[in-house]
């Protein structure tokens, strides 16, 4: 941890002692950093945003919007003047891509639980995507694809598939929405789960949070444990759609995905940050050949493969 001294005044004033240590929690690929903070008594999360602002401050304010519609989140214990430290409650390690002593079916219903809470939020204080936002999502994608020597037409072939998703992605109904709705973001507490890494709660097309958890890079689920949590989500939420439009607008989100964090990813790589997540690139490269088979796109899943 950067300043450590600073972290340990700071630390000191809000849990009344000086005796505790602090050791460092599973490396994401942002920027912010999260440590465990033991006293005699007690354990809590220390999140050090270094040097960000914003992040933080839509991170207090996403709290207070998911508590006040009942979602389970982790208590707000304080932050610092500037924002740089937040002190949370502890949750435990026990994320639900490391805890899978529960049935996926058990587990996916308990989470669809949790973000048809999230749905309900109140709309008219979060942002929305617009069009240019999910387009710049997936810029990234391009630069990726340039690097791995596909010749123009090809190139010129994905720029059209980025653009054609985003036009579905906008035809969709958009709802609040967490951006990285994965078992990695969800945590077994208490028998229950919690939501995590929240701070991108924004409002967005209806199939993001939905790929995100039925179609994860790392866990395999049968077609029918998808068709009957989705058949269960429509009905307990209201949703006018059917299962089959649903599903392909939860294959357009998932396409557009995995485009944005294969590019997104690929960039951290070069900076040499998140080189634990390079394992991952050939199974989202795998969840768009797979959406884009599903939506009858198989000129662009043909070049996906050459990259595989």
């Amino acid at each position: 941890m950067k300043n450590i001294a600073e972290a340990s005044e700071w630390l000191s004033s809000i849990i009344g002692t000086k005796n505790f240590n602090i050791e460092p929690l599973r490396k994401e690929a942002s920027q912010r950093a999260y440590f465990r903070v033991r006293s005699e008594k007690n354990s809590f999360v220390l999140c050090d945003n270094f040097d960000e602002k914003e992040v933080p401050a839509k991170y207090l304010y996403a709290t207070k919007i998911l508590q006040k519609n009942s979602v389970n989140v982790p208590e707000i214990l304080g932050f610092s003047e500037s924002l740089r430290f937040i002190l949370l409650e502890d949750l435990g390690d026990q994320t639900l891509d490391i805890n899978k002593s529960q049935s996926h079916e058990k587990v996916l219903n308990e989470a669809l639980m949790q973000l048809s809470l999230i749905k309900f939020s109140e709309q008219d204080v979060l942002k929305s995507f617009s069009e240019n936002d999910l387009l710049a999502q997936t810029k990234k994608f391009i630069t990726f694809c340039n690097e791995q020597n596909l010749d123009e037409e090809d190139i010129n072939l994905i720029n059209n598939l980025r653009e054609d998703l985003v036009q579905n992605l906008m035809g969709q109904q958009f709802v609040p929405t967490h951006n990285d709705f994965e078992r990695r973001n969800l945590i077994y507490h208490n028998e229950e789960i919690y939501v995590i890494d929240f701070q991108d709660l924004n409002i967005a097309p209806i199939g993001i949070d939905l790929a995100s958890i039925l179609f994860e890079h790392n866990f395999n689920y049968e077609d029918e444990t998808i068709s009957k949590l989705l058949s269960k989500h429509i009905n307990s939420n209201g949703f006018q759609i059917s299962i089959d439009e649903l599903k392909r607008h939860i294959m357009q989100a998932l396409a557009h995905r995995s485009m944005r964090i294969v590019g997104t990813f690929n960039e951290y790589f070069k900076k040499g940050i998140a080189l634990n997540r390079q394992k991952d690139i050939k199974n989202f490269l795998q969840r768009i050949i797979l959406s884009l088979e599903y939506l009858d796109k198989n000129n662009s899943a043909i070049i996906i493969k050459k990259i595989l």
